[in-house]
């Protein structure tokens, strides 16, 4: 009788992600798995973005990060693309009415309150929580990933993730939002044992340049990289993509090609 072949095991599908923010707020993402091993447990990157966009300005670096073997879960921010059911009806951001600084900054501002932007460390931590407990997750080995505001949203939750070993923020921004702003996040940045890396263009019209390097001073398990131009947050990804990668290797202890 001739033998049957076994087929290889299926790969892991992206799993919708449904989280109740403190407030009420639903907040929505997709976990996505890289091709590996049956029954292989993965790190975990979770990403914060930037405002006014989604999640899916994390594209380049999720195809990287599952490149490297690392899950990830990107999620919309609060009032930001399937992000905006609350208790009271529809909550979606201010978006900017004109195409200079001063449209941009004025409805920054006016979402800070409306949309809660000071709740979103803690809806990292809510996040990073629910996908540390997926099945085929390393809980012991996760990223905070942040653009902009997201990126200090993430500096603010990452010494309440206990499995941390590493964070990466591109052009952080919108210190104000958060309770004690600024010096809040340098002392949390200087009390995390898990390294960190604050990317940012030296132009950066949100402050990026001056968050990295204030931040980072004199925290011994942080670096400030500044690349030449004024693009913001994810808008400088390929400029700093090599570093990037190279970080997430050595915070993960994977490693380099050809080793």
């Amino acid at each position: 009788m001739p033998s049957r072949s076994v087929p290889p095991a299926p790969g892991l599908g992206p799993l919708e992600m449904t989280v109740l923010a403190e407030d009420g707020v639903v907040l929505k993402g997709v976990l996505e798995y890289p091709d590996g091993e049956p029954g292989a447990r993965y790190p975990l990157a979770v990403l914060a973005h930037q405002y006014p966009s989604t999640a899916d300005s994390f594209a380049p670096l999720i195809e990287d990060l599952l490149d490297l073997g690392v899950a990830t879960l990107a999620f919309d921010l609060r009032g930001h693309g399937s992000s905006t059911a609350a208790p009271s009806g529809a909550l979606v951001i201010d978006a900017p009415v004109g195409f200079g600084p001063e449209a941009f900054g004025k409805a920054f501002m006016s979402s800070i309150a409306k949309v809660g932007f000071g709740r979103i460390g803690d809806d990292v931590l809510r996040v990073a929580s629910w996908g540390a407990v997926q099945n085929f997750i390393d809980g012991g080995r996760l990223l905070l990933v942040g653009a902009s505001v997201g990126g200090s949203a993430a500096l603010v939750a990452a010494p309440q993730v206990p499995g941390l070993r590493g964070v990466v923020t591109f052009g952080a921004a919108g210190a104000p939002a958060f309770e004690g702003g600024s010096a809040r996040i340098k002392a949390k940045v200087a009390d995390l044992a898990a390294p960190v890396l604050l990317a940012t263009s030296e132009g950066d019209a949100f402050e990026g340049a001056a968050n990295a390097r204030g931040w980072s001073e004199g925290a011994r398990g942080a670096r400030a990289l500044v690349v030449p131009g004024a693009e913001h947050a994810m808008a400088i990804y390929y400029d700093v993509r090599d570093e990037v990668i190279a970080f997430l290797r050595d915070a993960l202890g994977a490693p380099a090609p050809g080793r």
